[in-house]
């Protein structure tokens, strides 16, 4: 009895001081890496225009190298979602492309590079990287791009919201099982990360707008959890986090 309550005395201590250790807890690690269909997603400059503004646009810039040993050459190409695709501009052989970001400009206009005209809709504009000895890589960098009547812009992406719990509620003892669980909308797919302070405690996908992680070795202390969502298509959807006070004693 005594040394039960001497561990609810040691909880509601840790409870009270919850709001200034908050402000001390250290940052938290980045975003997990989901598998996704694509390299990367392509930025566009400029970012909107007109379907017969030649060049379409004067730089594509892809955030990462192409893969090693697929940096023989680079295509720049757009097309409806999925492919067939067309040339944007001449296919770039340079090579040592796989040894920094990419960036290429287009030669011809939206609308040319779709055989004249651009109907209303959502195309796709990609960068493909290839070998001469191995072919090319199965994925691509990519961006969405819409068109309305005259004008083309990149499509945002859709933002996310993630909600963390942890069970049991809002403390446990050290060595206890925590169930983590992280509830994202339903219709993405995607991966959670789960942090205590900046330890990454583990990766779980995400099923029926949920992903669920249990662990028996969170440390002890006030933890400040956290949950990022990666979705698997990042030109769809967005990112997201969330993060909760917790308290393991012992």
């Amino acid at each position: 009895m005594t040394k039960a309550k001497s561990l609810l005395g040691r909880a509601a201590a840790v409870l009270s001081t919850a709001a200034i250790a908050t402000l001390a807890l250290a940052g938290l690690a980045g975003p997990a890496q989901a598998e996704s269909p694509i390299l990367g997603t392509i930025a566009l400059t400029p970012a909107t225009g007109s379907v017969t503004d030649n060049p379409f646009v004067t730089a594509a810039t892809t955030p990462a190298s192409c893969p090693t040993g697929y940096g023989d050459n680079v295509s720049l190409r757009v097309g409806a979602v999925g492919g067939p695709y067309q040339l944007l501009a001449r296919i770039s052989s340079d090579g040592g492309y796989d040894q920094a970001a990419v960036s290429l400009a287009a030669n011809r206009s939206l609308a040319t590079a779709l055989g004249g005209t651009a109907a209303d809709g959502t195309y796709e504009v990609t960068i493909t990287c290839s070998s001469g000895e191995i072919g090319t890589h199965p994925k691509n960098f990519s961006t969405f791009v819409t068109v309305s009547g005259n004008t083309w812009a990149v499509k945002s992406a859709a933002a996310t919201t993630t909600r963390l719990s942890a069970k049991p509620g809002l403390f446990a003892f050290k060595g206890q099982k925590v169930t983590l669980t992280a509830s994202v909308p339903a219709n993405v797919a995607g991966s959670v990360e789960f942090f205590a302070g900046s330890t990454s405690v583990g990766t779980a996908p995400v099923t029926g707008g949920k992903a669920t992680l249990s662990t028996t070795a969170l440390p002890g202390g006030l933890l400040q959890l956290k949950a990022t969502f990666t979705p698997d298509d990042p030109r769809l959807h967005k990112s997201s986090q969330s993060q909760i006070c917790y308290i393991v004693i012992g």
